[in-house]
């Protein structure tokens, strides 16, 4: 069936009012609008109700329209405001730029104008004289005497130390270290350090090896370096072996486990404290005991200097 007014196609259920337009579809003109028989009263009322339907969507239609009139109008409007923005972007960039290259010109001016004067300046020195103040100058630097600065209290070469050290030997010049502090003592014999040896260990010795080991090793190793680390664990030894690389957990280092290169902890060498290992001390002094007594040495002879 179709409705008589919008011809909208009902197929099984037939509603009491059409979905589209609203016509009644149970009265006789919805069944009967084409018959000749139907009265000219319905088919003039179903007429009027068509032309409503028709003027209906003819008005929808130019809603519609301009609709999308007022959308395309809007589009272009935005589009407008988009390429106006686009171009003032590129016109500030462009200025920005005008601006770098103005100034970029007025300093090669300048430069240019320094490199002038500079090379008139030149041309006017004679090269003779200017050749014979710079061999004059050269001539009288080589005959100043160059103070050496001491690096021993005690008469101690310090160059072997510093060719190991150069050369990255570790190992070697941490022994050598050991070596050269039994040498400062006069304990070469004992093998091994008292607590009055540390106290009165020579203040110039002891800084130029603490020098020497930081210095070669840019800050890595060297009494410095132990004594920051000694600080900040308040003179815990335990922690501090940790920190260093002496220990691993509960587990005291031996000497020949200790790592002689780059790799190590800050603070990992010297090892002036102990020969065995970590836990131990060399003589009669505990190692906690003997890191103390060399780190307040060092302290005082850092504050004398």
């Amino acid at each position: 069936m179709l409705c008589p007014v919008c011809s909208a196609e009902y197929v099984e259920k037939i509603p009491g009012f059409c979905s589209i337009c609203g016509w009644d579809l149970t009265s006789n003109a919805a069944f009967f609008a084409s018959a000749e028989i139907y009265e000219q009263k319905e088919q003039a009322k179903l007429n009027w109700a068509r032309k409503m339907w028709q003027i209906v969507q003819a008005r929808e239609n130019r809603n519609n329209d301009n609709g999308t009139i007022f959308l395309t109008a809007q589009v272009d409007v935005d589009g407008a405001n988009q390429n106006q923005n686009l171009h003032e972007d590129f016109k500030r960039q462009l200025e920005q730029l005008q601006a770098q290259l103005h100034q970029a010109t007025i300093e090669r001016f300048q430069l240019h104008s320094q490199l002038e004067w500079v090379l008139y300046r030149l041309e006017q020195l004679n090269p003779e004289i200017l050749a014979e103040t710079l061999y004059r100058i050269e001539e009288h630097l080589n005959t100043m005497p160059v103070p050496e600065v001491p690096m021993s209290e005690v008469g101690i070469d310090y160059h072997p130390l510093i060719n190991l050290l150069a050369a990255g030997k570790w190992q070697k010049a941490d022994e050598l270290t050991w070596e050269l502090l039994l040498r400062v003592t006069l304990r070469e014999e004992e093998g091994w350090l008292q607590l009055a040896d540390i106290q009165n260990f020579p203040c110039t010795d002891i800084c130029t090896i603490n020098w020497l080991w930081e210095y070669y090793s840019n800050g890595l190793f060297g009494l410095n370096a132990q004594q920051r680390i000694w600080e900040s664990v308040s003179g815990e030894y335990g922690e501090f072996c940790d920190r260093v690389g002496w220990r691993d957990g509960e587990n005291w280092k031996y000497y020949d486990q200790l790592r002689f290169n780059f790799e190590a902890p800050e603070g990992h060498l010297p090892v002036l404290i102990w020969r065995r290992r970590a836990c131990y001390g060399v003589g009669k002094m505990m190692a906690a005991e003997t890191f103390s007594a060399l780190i307040s040495r060092l302290t005082i002879c850092d504050s004398n200097s």
